[in-house]
Formats: structure tokens, C-alpha cells, sequence
């Protein structure tokens, strides 16, 4: 079934199998991990559970009683599967207004969450016990965050405080921006090299381009994260990454790690179903993966590659919602895939190796926006590395493919004669 296809496909069939899926799913699970002691009995009274369970669910659907309902998704036998786009597809009073807390995993409705660093949501438990409300920030933050001057701040304490950099991309339609995340470890004490990154990348004429944040999942160093702004002004204040001799972040390291990678946000205001479906396509084709590895510089095991072309459910089970923002959030499942869509407004390109090279950290940036651009107007037969690199070399993309074509070069990669006739030219 083509990607058209798909698109008109009638969804009858995956409402009617929700339930009993969600069901027979946890059973699976409760079968693959309890399996070394499992016997017959215990199966059978795992399956009388979900049973009883399945009909409380059935009921709560059919009565509508939304407080039953997430009273049972918070139910211990549910923890293994996301039920809050479950209820949010089968109460559609709810308005979509059903969310997880971010720090323990309960399931309640947004009038019953608080936002901290933002929009970070929690509930009203976990912000009693761990946020108190920060006056100069004007948000609830963890108590060692409190008014913080600190170098390193807590993980997502940036998000208040960087926003959009006007730049000459602001003037282009449409107005696509991106935002960078970069991991990095050092050797030396993380304060002082925090101090040297922020005095060089900080600040751009006046607005704040980066923020360091904490990341748990770092052995011992921390994340930069920059503002939302066009690839011109990444490309100057990035610049400062290109001093070889100076070394000024000597100690520090990204790609020779095995903890770092480099993150790349996107606008996706402007983006169709359709348009995200093709980049999901793109990224995911294994006859791409030529590409895709030699930009991303690693295999997949950070930024998962599926096979999305040949099971198509996922577009299926996107298109079961109503309203494109709540069908490209359903676009994958797994926030940790090549390309993650549950973001609010941006969608997060995972795939990269993290680095400290200048040339390198451009060359990710314009993959990005240029396979934005190449999905919306290629069409879904030629979504092929061939002509993507026809794309970037055409001359209305050259000003913005210029790292990137440099790179791919590097990398064995024949670029083709400029084709200024293949694709539609933008504004």
C-alpha cells in the first residue's frame, strides 16, 4: 500500500480493535518479561485480570465517565503502554487536555497540572514536593534553581529564557528556524569550560543565543542549548568553534564520546500530515541509509531507524486523530526515533553524532532545513538520495547547502550539476 493510499484508508477497524489491543499488548508484556516463572495458572489468572480490567475500561468508554477512566489507566497493569492519547481518542470532550506528568508518570488532566521551567508539566503532588515558585523567573522551579546565576542550570531551565533571534531568514515564506541542542564532556573542571563556551556563543548583539543545561545522561559535562533563529546567524555565532589554534575548549569533547549527541529542532508550524509522513519516509528508507549514516555519523542506536515504508501502520494509527497538530504528534510513537514529532511546536532531528567542529556542526544544521524543504516538494517517489543531492546543489538551495555539500564531498559523495528546473523555487 502506497503512501496515498494509506492516506485515504478507512480507520473504522483501528477503533474498533483499541481496546482489545491495549489489552492483549500488556498481556504480551506481562508474558515476555515474567516468562523464567510463569506457569500455566499464572497465566491464566494474568488473563482473567486484563479481562476484568478490559471490561472496566469498556465501561468507563461507554459511560463516558472520564474520571473512571483515567482512575484505570493509572492502575498498575496499564504502566506499560501511553494511555493518554487512548483517552484523548475516546473522550473528545476531553479537548485533548489529558497528559502524563513528567516526573512520576501519573495520568491526570491539564486543569490538574502545573507548569515548571515553562512548559514542563507535572502534578500537583510532585510540584508540592519538589518546585516552589520563582518570582524573578515567573515559573515553578526545583529549589537548588531558584533565581539561579548559575554557569550550568538545571535540565530544561533554558526554556524561559531563549526565544526567537531575528535574522534575515525571518523575511523568507515560509519562515522555517531551527534550534540546536549540543552535548558535550570534559576532561577539565565543567564550570571554567562552561565559563569559555558562554563568553564565546552566549550572547548575539544583545539577546541571549545559548544556555547550558545539566543532562543525566552525561558522565561528566553538559548540554548547550541555543535560541530559535536562521541558519545565518548559527552560522556566525557558531564560528566560534572554528579557532583550531586558540583551542578554547580544550579538554572538551562531543564525537569522541559515547554519551553525546547533537540535536536539531525545526519549525513545524507550516508542515502538513503528508509533508512530515515524506520526511518520516526519507530519514527511514533503507536505501537512504548511505546518506543518512554519513551524515549522522553513527549507526542508529540513538536516534532509532524503523522500517516505516514497508508497515505503514503508523500513518494509519496518525490519521485516526482529528487536526494536524494532534496527527504530526502521532507521527511515531517513540520520542527517541531518527526524527521525534512530539514536540508542541518543532520537530527534533535525533539522528547526530554530537562534535565540536565548526563545519561539521553547520553541515547538520542545513541537512536539516534542506530535508524540511526536499520532503514538501519532492514527491514520495523521489524521496531518494539521488535527488536530494540534486536538491542541495540546485542554485536556489546552494546558499543555504554550502557545509553540507562540503561535507557530503568529504565523504565520497558525487555532487551533481546544478538543476535549477527540478524543483519549485521558494521565496
Amino acid at each position: 500500500m502506497n503512501l496515498i493510499e494509506v492516506w485515504r484508508s478507512h480507520r473504522s477497524d483501528y477503533r474498533r480493535r483499541a481496546i482489545h489491543n491495549h489489552i492483549e499488548y500488556n498481556l504480551a508484556y506481562q508474558r515476555r518479561d515474567r516468562f523464567s516463572y510463569l506457569t500455566l495458572s499464572n497465566i491464566k489468572g494474568i488473563r482473567k485480570t486484563y479481562q476484568r480490567f478490559g471490561a472496566s475500561v469498556g465501561e468507563a468508554v461507554r459511560d463516558g465517565d472520564l474520571s473512571a477512566m483515567i482512575e484505570l489507566a493509572n492502575d498498575s497493569v496499564t504502566t506499560r503502554l501511553d494511555w493518554v492519547d487512548f483517552i484523548n481518542d475516546k473522550f473528545p470532550y476531553a479537548n485533548g487536555d489529558i497528559f502524563r506528568c513528567n516526573d512520576c508518570d501519573v495520568i491526570a488532566h491539564r486543569d490538574d497540572s502545573y507548569r515548571c521551567y515553562d512548559d514542563y508539566l507535572v502534578c500537583e503532588h510532585c510540584r508540592d514536593n519538589h518546585y516552589e515558585f520563582d518570582d524573578d523567573q515567573d515559573t515553578y522551579v526545583r529549589e537548588e534553581d531558584l533565581s539561579s546565576n548559575s554557569i550550568i542550570g538545571e535540565y530544561h531551565s533554558s526554556r524561559h529564557r531563549l526565544g526567537h533571534i531575528p535574522s534575515a531568514y525571518d523575511d523568507r515564506k515560509p519562515r522555517v528556524l531551527l534550534g540546536l541542542e549540543l552535548e558535550i564532556e570534559t576532561e577539565n573542571d565543567r564550570t571554567n569550560t562552561a565559563q569559555k563556551l558562554l563568553d564565546g556563543v552566549g550572547e548575539y548583539e544583545g539577546e541571549q543565543y545559548a544556555l547550558l543545561e545539566n543532562d543525566a545522561s552525561l558522565d561528566h559535562g553538559f548540554e548547550m542549548v541555543t535560541a530559535y533563529t536562521g541558519l545565518d546567524v548559527h552560522q556566525e555565532q557558531l564560528s566560534f568553534f572554528k579557532d583550531d589554534l586558540y583551542k578554547p575548549l580544550k579538554g572538551a569533547k562531543s564525537h569522541d564520546t559515547s554519551t553525546c549527541g547533537l540535536h536539531v529542532h525545526i519549525c513545524k508550524s507550516e508542515m502538513t500530515t503528508l509533508h512530515g509522513a515524506k520526511m518520516i519516509l526519507f530519514i527511514n528508507d533503507q536505501a537512504n541509509q548511505s546518506l543518512i549514516k554519513a551524515i549522522a555519523r553513527r549507526d542508529s542506536s540513538y536516534g532509532s531507524i524503523k522500517n516505516k515504508k514497508d508497515d505503514k501502520g503508523w500513518l494509519k494509527e496518525s490519521l485516526e486523530v482529528n487536526g494536524k497538530r494532534s496527527q504530526l504528534r502521532r507521527l511515531n510513537r517513540d520520542r527517541y526515533e531518527a526524527l521525534n514529532f512530539q514536540n508542541d511546536r518543532t520537530v527534533e532531528f535525533r539522528l547526530f553524532k554530537g562534535s565540536l567542529k565548526y563545519e561539521t556542526i553547520m553541515a547538520c544544521l542545513e541537512f536539516t532545513y534542506a530535508t524540511w524543504f526536499f520532503c514538501r516538494e519532492a514527491s514520495t517517489k523521489n524521496l531518494t538520495v539521488d535527488y536530494f543531492l540534486k536538491f542541495i546543489c540546485a542554485n536556489e538551495n546552494k546558499k543555504d547547502t554550502k557545509f553540507l555539500r562540503a561535507f557530503l564531498k568529504s565523504k565520497g559523495f558525487s555532487m551533481p550539476e546544478s538543476n535549477v528546473h527540478l524543483f519549485k523555487k521558494r521565496a
